[in-house]
């Protein structure tokens, strides 16, 4: 029997499954294991191929939860974009969005589990995609929503089958491509407050030839984002601040357009006295000097956008012709260009020493009395720490341009007996050329700062810097554009990331059976080679360091190689019979080699299912899997950064206690010197970030344990439940776990007596050798992480004919209630510390970032009767706590509570060419909870957890010819 690869929604349908082909109508996720016996085995004996395994079958059962998302669940919710409607399946922790501003990069990214967007590997049509950046993450942007026929969702190593990167799960988008015929589609949303208006246009032509063996789809898009600014909401036109006693108070930052000043306490006598006390004051317009409040902080809040703005042009064609039964010849072609811009509030220039003329005209006459006993060479000048807002340089803005294309090719067909075959090969590349405005040159702002006065009496600047002018920084709106300009410069950076796979699989679905009434064995054999490679270029200025804001960096370049070996084997083995329904087991194993610090790795999956009843299947999982280290991990740029860091060499500790002691002199310091100031009165210490090309693959396992009920006697009803619990150790940290946690990992801490954590980790804090201070602590990638979470996932669908209608005298009802029920999610960035594992489940905050509520769901309902559907969405996002990490920073409490979302649309085919739906998003209008800005988040809120749009409303336009 010959096999064919269909959707899974074609094969319900093709089957006259009613039951589950009513959800699927309704656009409603289903499980797609989890179907009636009516749809047991589609129509004309063909098979079906369903995410997480190659091994096409007969029937829609798996031993991991796989939740379908159809076509028409994006068209009833108004998406452009795909992260519009993944972000509301319950296994899904929000990342990158359009909400995603500071930080952001213009990408959209799915997170399964929490687990981060680089653990989640996302397929289309069951091959790797196209990479973004050098952290090797798809941008979901990349992906035609209007194209997509289904979307698979696995929860769960994956890796088995699909190769690293799939510790969470797999993401497959399944696009159309049998497509004959012209149809045409038009959208437009926009919110109730008439700003942020999206417009999406596309049109797909596809026909076949060759008496239908062969076919031809092509398919265009055009997308148009408009933005919206933090100003055009009252939750986010202010900059919250928490007060840390459960208040909060209209804030910003430290760093204002006045202009502070900031000058150090003078030892005049060197007897350790302060002769002349630290000054420091907010300057007037007049250039006097004023102290400083809370209320003269700078509300940089109605700057940032709410909503980047976005323009996509995207191209797709698709073809395959069958030569023979041996060769059916397939390509897929791609390409996308992305434009999405980000902008902050004018650049804080601060955190740098500049020289003040004493003699400037720019000050006044009592901050020149002020200031004058602290010009301690008599030089004229006075050296203090800048802090200005320099709002006539305008806005941080960043404008990334990608461009991304995709070239696959292959090769499917029969080789002989039940055996087949598939090879192809593929090829993508993307180039975000990324134009940066508003930043300011240290350097240039220095220069224009220090002044003197040439022959003629003319104010000019010390520096020969060409085009240097004098800048006025004492006091708002006193610098001339003259200055601005020169101060300012543009600056900009290149990434490139390459991404090659080839890949060969043989299949036999039909190798043997064991006579007892189940399914033959399958059986799949593959290999595969993949090739990644980038490089991230910052210009001159963003490399030197000489921008506010940016520590220098050198550049990522680099690639690695991987070569896979995998086997995958279903074996049902008894079926229809007594309290053996029926009994299958499956396996997966893939042996990789890389030619980096990794080598040799292997995952692995087992599990089975059994039905001792044809109503109640019980089924589990356990996988072994990896995910290799990225290009970004291995070879990120080194960089310098000044961390705070006390070294406990240098407290009276290492003198008295033992454990210290041996410590410090392992680590190099002398015995006589213990107890003694190694860093000359500094509070901070040079340290080095950046990748580290010695990096280890990290492991999960995963187990899931679940139960499928589909009662005889409630036809289309049908419950899932299932239990998963991934662990996930030597987690790769990418940003280094931290200077501090690098001193304690080797040196204990004060409550634990100083016994050392891992002495490792001495060999990351070098000292210099002659004054034995530690310099160039390394705070590089590594594999130091853990992560442990657990959870309950359920689903409970029905669907039914009804008879009644409003056309005719019948109507089709489907209902769906998706939830998850997170139990643990425990993370420690640093496992050789047991101290710093945080509890996350139920919480949000500076430590574990957006809200991982313990509840979250939702509901589909949909009505279908004769050429109208009504269709309601409603999602629950369960209340969370503020971790503490940063103090308590939710708005008046530290909880944020839960939130419900209302959407609703109506659909109306007026004819077999046209349709029309029209819907409302948050039909109440539900406002974002609020927090202070003491967390990881943007606008007062999490704006991707939480709707921060408000009423929405959307329109689509069909056209079929």
């Amino acid at each position: 029997m010959k096999t064919k690869k269909i959707v899974v929604s074609r094969a319900l349908l093709s089957a006259g499954a009613a039951p589950l082909a009513l959800c699927l109508f309704s656009a409603s996720p289903a499980m797609a294991q989890d179907t009636d016996a009516a749809a047991g085995t589609p129509e004309g004996g063909e098979s079906i191929v369903v995410t997480g395994s190659r091994i096409t079958r007969t029937d829609l059962l798996s031993a991991s939860p796989v939740q379908v998302i159809t076509a028409e669940e994006f068209a009833q919710s108004g998406a452009v974009n795909v992260e519009e409607v993944l972000y509301d399946l319950p296994q899904v922790i929000p990342s990158f969005s359009a909400a995603s501003n500071n930080p952001g990069d213009g990408s959209a990214q799915v997170d399964l589990r929490g687990l981060g967007a680089a653990r989640t590997l996302v397929l289309v049509n069951g091959r790797r995609y196209i990479p973004y950046d050098t952290s090797q993450v798809v941008d979901l942007n990349t992906i035609p929503s209007a194209l997509i026929e289904s979307v698979d969702v696995v929860t769960g190593g994956r890796s088995a089958v699909y190769g690293a990167d799939a510790i969470a799960g797999v993401v497959n988008f399944r696009l159309k491509t049998d497509f004959e015929g012209v149809v045409a589609s038009s959208e437009y949303r926009i919110t109730e407050a008439g700003d942020g208006g999206t417009f999406n246009t596309n049109v797909a032509i596809g026909g076949n030839f060759a008496d239908g063996r062969g076919n031809v789809t092509v398919f265009a898009d055009y997308t148009k984002r408009k933005s919206i600014f933090q100003g055009a909401r009252s939750f986010s036109r202010q900059t919250i601040s928490d007060d840390d006693e459960g208040g909060f108070y209209y804030g910003g930052s430290g760093t204002t357009p006045d202009g502070r000043l900031s000058v150090g306490g003078v030892d005049l006598n060197g007897d350790g006295t302060l002769d002349l006390p630290a000054v420091s004051g907010q300057f007037n317009p007049d250039g006097s000097i004023r102290p400083i409040t809370t209320a003269d902080a700078y509300n940089f809040a109605p700057a940032n956008y709410l909503q980047v703005p976005q323009e996509r042009w995207m191209a797709h064609a698709s073809a395959h012709y069958e030569v023979s039964p041996h060769f059916d010849l397939f390509t897929e072609l791609t390409f996308i260009n992305n434009r999405v811009n980000t902008e902050l509030a004018t650049s804080p220039a601060s955190g740098f020493p500049i020289e003040i003329q004493l003699a400037s005209p720019f000050l006044a006459d009592s901050t020149r009395a002020l200031l004058t006993p602290y010009d301690i060479d008599g030089d004229g000048y006075v050296t203090a720490n800048a802090s200005k807002r320099p709002l006539e340089v305008g806005s941080r803005s960043s404008r990334n341009d990608r461009n991304a294309y995709r070239i696959l090719f292959g090769s499917r067909g029969e080789i002989a007996g039940n055996w087949t075959y598939e090879g192809y090969y593929s090829y993508a590349r993307t180039q975000n050329n990324e134009q940066q405005s508003g930043n300011i040159a240290i350097s240039r702002f220095q220069a224009a700062v220090k002044t003197q006065f040439d022959a003629d009496g003319n104010l000019v600047c010390v520096s020969d810097i060409e085009g240097c002018v004098p800048a006025n920084i004492f006091g708002a709106g006193n610098l001339s554009p003259e200055a601005a300009n020169f101060i300012a410069i543009p600056t900009q950076n290149t990434t490139v990331i390459e991404s090659q796979v080839a890949q060969f699989t043989v299949v036999n679905n039909d190798l043997f059976d064991f006579g007892l009434g189940a399914a033959p064995v399958g059986v799949v054999l593959g290999a595969e080679w993949r090739s990644e490679k980038g490089r991230f270029s910052p210009d001159f200025y963003l490399a030197s360091g000489d921008v506010v804001g940016f520590n220098a960096g050198q550049q990522t370049v680099g690639g690695y190689k991987v070569r896979d070996f995998f086997g995958e084997l279903s074996v049902p083995v008894v079926a229809d019979q007594p309290f053996m329904h029926r009994l299958e087991f499956n396996g997966a194993i893939r042996h990789s080699h890389y030619n980096n610090s990794v080598g040799d790795a292997l995952s692995w999956s087992a599990g089975g299912q059994w039905a001792p009843i044809e109503d109640l299947t019980f089924r589990g999982q356990f996988q072994r899997a990896i995910r290799a280290p990225t290009v970004a991990a291995l070879f990120g740029g080194q960089s310098v950064g000044f961390p705070a860091f006390q070294d406990y060499c240098s407290t009276a500790a290492a003198v008295t206690n033992a454990n210290l002691r041996a410590s410090c002199i392992a680590n190099g310091v002398p015995a006589a010197l213990l107890g003694t100031d190694l860093q000359g009165g500094s509070s901070q210490i040079r340290a080095v970030y950046g990748g580290n090309p010695d990096l280890k693959e990290e492991t999960s396992d995963t187990y899931t344990f679940g139960a499928v009920l589909q009662p005889s006697f409630a036809p289309g009803l049908s419950l899932t439940v299932d239990y998963y619990n991934i662990k996930l150790k030597d987690a790769i940290l990418v940003s280094g776990p931290g200077a501090t946690s690098v001193r304690d990992a080797c040196f204990g801490t004060p409550d634990n007596g100083f016994t050392p954590f891992d002495t490792s980790f001495c060999s990351l804090i070098p000292r210099n050798p002659q004054t034995y201070e530690v310099q160039d602590l390394l705070n590089t990638a590594l594999n130091a992480g853990s992560i442990k979470t657990e959870g309950v996932d359920f689903e409970l669908r029905y669907s039914s004919r009804l008879d009644f209608g409003f056309f005719d005298n019948e109507s089709r009802l489907s209902v769906r209630v998706s939830g998850t029920r997170l139990i643990k999610y425990a993370n420690n960035n640093l496992a050789a510390i047991p101290s710093l594992l945080v509890n996350c489940e139920g919480r949000f905050g500076a430590f574990c970032g957006d809200p991982f509520s313990k509840w979250r769901g939702s509901a589909r309902v949909t009505w279908a009767t004769g050429p109208v559907t009504l269709s309601a969405l409603a999602r629950y996002i369960g209340r969370a706590t503020d971790d503490g990490q940063s103090g308590y920073s939710a708005l008046f409490k530290p909880a944020l509570g839960d939130r419900k979302y209302y959407d609703l649309s109506i659909g109306y085919e007026a004819s077999d060419n046209f349709n029309l739906t029209i819907g409302v998003d948050n039909i109440a209008n539900s406002k974002p909870p609020l927090i202070g800005d003491a967390n990881n988040q943007q606008a007062n809120t999490f704006p991707s957890t939480y709707d921060v749009y408000g009423r929405r409303w959307f329109t689509n336009a069909t056209l079929k010819f």
